[in-house]
Parts: structure tokens; sequence; C-alpha cells
């Protein structure tokens, strides 16, 4: 590596901080989060054969993000999934068979959902379809990802992101959710609630 490039790391690292300490003055962070380097693959998808071949299918190369996150179903059951973020759509991938269990084109994000507490839910909003629920303790380096090609591929449009204690997400057509965050003595308190709408 040359000095030239060693010097552009450096500033892409201070730049990448500068984004995170401005995002993150609308939610609390854990001490242990404070200082996590940011390294995108987290469970070798590049190398990976199966995962390059399903994101080939769509003419798709880059690996922006991936790691194990878990997936709040429809029966609000916990699943492992593996979150991947490409260059131009995020995938929902089983992690035992390696199979994409759904690919959602960065186009069709509205916008992304968190409490501002130290919790690690965080809603994908999909208005034409339906959303995701996900928790993983890498939330707000997945937002990075997610914002900065978001705004490549809107040309310059910024994704919004939302902070309330109460976030509201659609499981399936004319069913929507409720997560209720609210700060306990011992931590968070996470509750999730059922309502129909018309």
């Amino acid at each position: 590596m040359s000095s030239n490039d060693s010097e552009e790391t450096k500033g892409e690292k201070k730049e990448e901080e500068k984004r995170l300490e401005k995002f993150m003055g609308r939610k609390e962070r854990r001490k242990s989060s404070l200082n996590k380097p940011l390294q995108g693959d987290y469970i070798g998808a590049k190398t990976n054969n199966k995962i390059l071949s399903i994101i080939g299918k769509h003419e798709e190369k880059e690996v922006l993000f991936a790691d194990i996150v878990v997936k709040i179903n429809r029966k609000c059951k916990q699943q492992e999934r593996i979150l991947l973020l490409t260059e131009k759509a995020l995938y929902n991938i089983d992690p035992v068979s390696c199979k994409s269990k759904r690919r959602i084109g960065l186009l069709d994000i509205s916008c992304v959902k968190m409490s501002g507490l130290q919790d690690n839910f965080f809603v994908i909003c999909v208005p034409t379809e339906y959303d995701y629920l996900y928790v993983s303790s890498k939330k707000i380096e997945i937002c990075l990802q997610l914002r900065r090609q978001y705004q490549y591929v809107h040309s310059g449009q910024v994704l919004p992101i939302e902070f309330k204690n109460t976030l509201e997400y659609k499981v399936e057509r004319g069913v929507f959710r409720d997560v209720k965050f609210t700060n306990e003595d011992d931590g968070v308190s996470t509750q999730i609630y059922e309502k129909k709408k018309s």
C-alpha cells in the first residue's frame, strides 16, 4: 500500500466516524459498541460461491454488508438470517440452506425505523410489500451502509431514518404491529402489539 493510499484510507475512516457520530446523536449507545470497527462483510460472503451465485443472477457483484441477524417473523418468532446488502438490493438469506428468501430492491425501501434507546431492533420499510423487523448489534453500520448506497442509486436522495420509541411496521396486507420500547432499571423493555387496518 502506498503512502497516498494510506492517507486516503485514513480520510475515509475519519469521514465514516463523522457520519456515525452525527447519526448516533439521535440514539443512545452501549459503551461496548462505541469503538467497534466497521468491517462490512462479517461472514466471508465475498468469497462464498453460493452467495455470489445468488447476487450474480441479478447482475450484482458488490457485497457492501453481510452478517447473521435475527428476523422477527409473522408469528413473532425469531429466525436467524443473513442480511446481505449489495449495490442494488437487500437480501434475506437462510444461513443453513444459503437460499435467498427475499430480495428487496433499494428503490423499493421507503425508510428505516429504530428507537432512540439502547436496543438492537430496526425496521426496513417496504410500502409496496411488507416490512421486516430485524435485531442486530450492528444496526448502525447496516443503516449507514444502506443509507450511503440508497443515496447513490436514488441520485442523491437521502434515505429517511425515523427515531421513535414506538415503531409501527406492516406484517402483511392490512396487518400491522407496534413495537414499544421503554427504559427499565435492568435495560430496555420491548413489547410487540398487533393491530389491523382496513
